[in-house]
């Protein structure tokens, strides 16, 4: 999966990855990077999180070159300018939007959004924009699009959709703090989030989380707890 995403983002593969766990990293480090982590769990329903990507030519062309490196194509939506649903080679959904060549409304390539699926996109959206001090960009009658504070900062795109979650989300954020975990995991659980349980593994440490409707992410040490930029992992 790591090797694929690489290949997908043209990000570099870390080289301590191991059979438990793959990190890849953005060489430009204008993104965050994208941690991958074994599971025994299968994927069984449409996942509520996924990726759109940003081509830097067409889509028609980033379509065909996913497809060399194992994606799938699913089905190609009529929305507005159109976009192609394509799933990677475990089955993870994510979309391919009009690239940089053909006019998109966002000039950059890459990781264009963070994708969640809602009930309620605008309870879940207010959520996040004070957790990370995001803002508002834009909005419909259907969903909301925010954003950070810094450049590399991920935009966040909530949409509705009919169908409940009814298991464990098979793509998270996990959120560093400025400060410490536990002051972290105070705020946002005044903020209407949930405590899932606390992990501790290999002299690490992180809490679980849900946000209002449920999603999960992790709260990370920060460096009151000993973490020092530069470290990849929590």
């Amino acid at each position: 999966m790591a090797s694929f995403w690489a290949a997908a983002l043209a990000f570099e593969l870390d080289p301590d990855s191991d059979g438990t766990g793959a990190y890849v990293a953005d060489p430009s480090k204008r993104t965050h990077g994208l941690y991958f982590q074994a599971v025994p769990e299968p994927k069984v329903v449409k996942n509520r999180v996924h990726l759109d990507l940003r081509p830097i030519t067409s889509m028609e062309e980033d379509v065909a070159r996913l497809r060399e490196l194992g994606a799938t194509e699913l089905r190609f939506v009529d929305e507005g300018s159109g976009w192609t649903v394509m799933a990677d080679p475990e089955g993870d959904e994510f979309c391919v939007l009009r690239g940089v060549a053909e006019g998109a409304k966002r000039d950059r390539s890459g990781v264009d959004s963070v994708v969640l699926d809602c009930g309620d996109p605008f309870r879940v959206a207010a959520f996040w924009i004070d957790a990370l001090a995001y803002r508002e960009l834009e909005r419909s009658d259907v969903g909301i699009e925010i954003v950070g504070p810094q450049d590399g900062d991920p935009m966040l795109s909530f949409v509705t959709v009919p169908e409940p979650k009814t298991v464990k989300n098979r793509i998270h954020l996990d959120v560093r703090p400025t400060g410490s975990m536990a002051a972290e995991v105070d705020r946002v659980t005044r903020l209407d989030a949930t405590v899932r349980g606390f992990i501790e593994v290999d002299g690490s440490f992180w809490t679980q989380m849900r946000d209002p409707e449920g999603n999960e992410f992790c709260v990370l040490r920060g460096p009151e707890d000993g973490w020092v930029p530069g470290e990849v992992l929590a």
